[in-house]
């Protein structure tokens, strides 16, 4: 395992949010959560990072811009000690102006994204559980694109929101907005009980792919996707560095309680979680290539589990996504899974 490189971090700066979000892989919530990673654990933790050849980081939620001071001194740590290029993700609807005027802390990222989910006020606010936010939303997204900054919006369709996302896109290409990613809705977090009823069916991600596709060429609008979101639109532009499934081959993600997971998606579901940075003196490079869960990952990504390959349900797992596999299955499907039953489960139960 020696040769996997940490290349990428997403870091949860804080839990809180201003959102409920219905489906919230992090499970982000109003308040703060006592066991918090503070300024200086984040710190230690991306310092010990870069020695395992760190290139990149992401800072998330919840919503870092409920707490501009703890955002603002990671970032410029990131910066001026570990010289670290930053990018950004928000909900867009505290962005302000001065966020954005040069030494703006918003000004620090290489790249801002800001997330709908849905394409007009009722869809948008229905999954937010927050009357107003997609007005808000549309206005910090006009705020970062007049003010030149590098922004991506992006979209997370759910059933019965695809259709309206047509709209929405002309008006984001006239208050300035060149790049849009399209993201699968994964079955983690506040997602996981309610995925069967949320997630858009086959016909509706072909539409929404073909409008996708239609509006960057009638628009000159970029619009491109991640691996897995890939599996479901293959035919929309490949996210630079997302060919493949990347998760715990050369990235992981930590959530605000230390907790370790082989990828964004990931951070939602329970049986993932590779350890903690908080508990029991563990330290990222210890999980990173000693984590039994981790291993077990990369073997699947190698093609090295026999049991996976020959499965009849791939196509529900989508050939080994192990956040599709925990996910999506029912307990008796579970049960049937060579991947989670034989092992997973096992490696769950002894590491917790």
């Amino acid at each position: 395992m020696s040769g996997f490189v940490l290349e990428h971090i997403d870091i949860e700066v804080n839990h809180r949010c201003n959102l409920a979000c219905r489906h919230c892989s992090a499970r982000a919530a109003k308040g703060r959560l006592p066991d918090e990673l503070s300024v200086g654990e984040i710190r230690e933790i991306l310092s010990d990072a870069k020695k395992l050849g760190l290139r990149k980081v992401g800072l998330t939620g919840g919503e870092p811009l409920v707490d501009v001071p703890k955002l603002e001194a990671i970032a410029r740590f990131c910066i001026d000690e570990l010289e670290m290029p930053l990018h950004m993700h928000t909900n867009g609807t505290l962005v302000s102006e001065d966020m954005c005027r040069p030494g703006g802390v918003l000004t620090l990222f290489e790249a801002v994204s800001v997330t709908f989910l849905g394409g007009d006020a009722e869809t948008h606010d229905y999954m937010t559980k927050t009357k107003g936010s997609f007005e808000k939303a549309l206005r910090g997204a006009e705020i970062i694109a007049n003010a030149g900054l590098p922004l991506t919006c992006y979209y997370i369709p759910t059933h019965g929101t695809c259709s309206g996302f047509k709209e929405l896109t002309p008006k984001l290409r006239e208050i300035g907005v060149k790049r849009i990613r399209a993201m699968a809705l994964a079955p983690s977090g506040r997602a996981r009980p309610i995925y069967g009823e949320t997630a858009p069916s086959r016909d509706e991600m072909r539409q929404f792919e073909k409008d996708l596709l239609e509006a960057g060429r009638e628009l000159s609008i970029h619009i491109e996707a991640g691996y897995c979101t890939r599996l479901s639109m293959p035919r929309l532009a490949i996210l630079n560095g997302h060919e493949k499934c990347m998760s715990g081959i050369n990235r992981v993600h930590i959530n605000s309680k230390g907790d370790v997971f082989p990828c964004t998606a990931a951070s939602g579901v329970k049986e993932l979680r590779l350890g903690n940075l908080k508990k029991n003196g563990s330290h990222l490079e210890d999980i990173w290539f000693n984590s039994e869960i981790i291993k077990l990952i990369r073997e699947i990504h190698n093609g090295g589990l026999s049991a996976c390959a020959q499965c009849s349900r791939k196509t529900k797992c989508r050939a080994g996504c192990t956040v599709n596999a925990c996910g999506t299955m029912s307990e008796e499907t579970l049960a049937m899974c060579p991947l989670v039953n034989s092992r997973l489960r096992k490696l769950v139960l002894h590491e917790n």
